[in-house]
């Protein structure tokens, strides 16, 4: 049988599998890790957000004490223009939130410094408890998983082409995941050193 043939047959073959509902072992391969990274990414920001309620808290109540306008920290931070850092950190972590019915509840009669403080142990809570989940965190089934990708994604990409070299073209192997690539994806709060 010419080459030319053999290659049109893996080619019918490869359409039927499709048209059958059915996938080369190197497209399942590939479908099945990026679901478990999707699951993986799915359970540490669900489990972070849970941790990040208390800080989310504190940052609507000092909002709603400076009336949304962030620079009025300046004065209270070692570095006045990392007020800016509090607004952004209430911008991404309480996207579209209200402040807590209580938080206009005599506001003015506790000093800005209690609310600052206050977060400010927040956040290290959160921080410590983040650190905690990640080192504790079992990366050991999905590590396996990219250990395969990486291993035999090429070889039943090869397989199923007839060629290694179009196989290998584009291939990247993925690097094993560790809590600090996970802390790299979903980091600690840093707030600015205050007064």
């Amino acid at each position: 049988m010419p080459e030319h043939d053999y290659e049109g047959s893996r080619d019918e073959f490869i359409r039927m599998l499709a048209e059958q509902g059915e996938e080369p072992a190197f497209i399942t391969r590939r479908r099945r890790l990026d679901a478990a990274i999707e699951q993986l990414r799915w359970t540490c920001q669900t489990h972070r957000q849970t941790l990040l309620r208390g800080p989310q808290l504190h940052l609507r109540k000092i909002a709603t004490m400076i009336d949304g306008d962030w620079s009025r920290l300046a004065s209270r931070l070692a570095v006045p223009i990392q007020w800016r850092v509090y607004a952004s950190l209430h911008e991404t972590i309480n996207a579209d939130s209200q402040p807590p019915a209580w938080a206009n509840q005599g506001l003015w009669a506790v000093p800005i410094d209690r609310p600052l403080r206050d977060l400010a142990r927040s956040v290290d809570r959160f921080n410590r408890d983040w650190e905690g989940y990640l080192n504790r965190f079992d990366l050991d089934p999905i590590n396996q998983t990219i250990a395969d990708f990486n291993e035999y994604y090429v070889l039943e990409k090869a397989c199923a082409l007839g060629r290694e070299d179009l196989a290998r073209l584009g291939f990247q192997p993925m690097s094993l995941l560790t809590p600090a690539s996970l802390q790299a994806e979903f980091p600690t709060v840093e707030l600015p050193r205050l007064r």
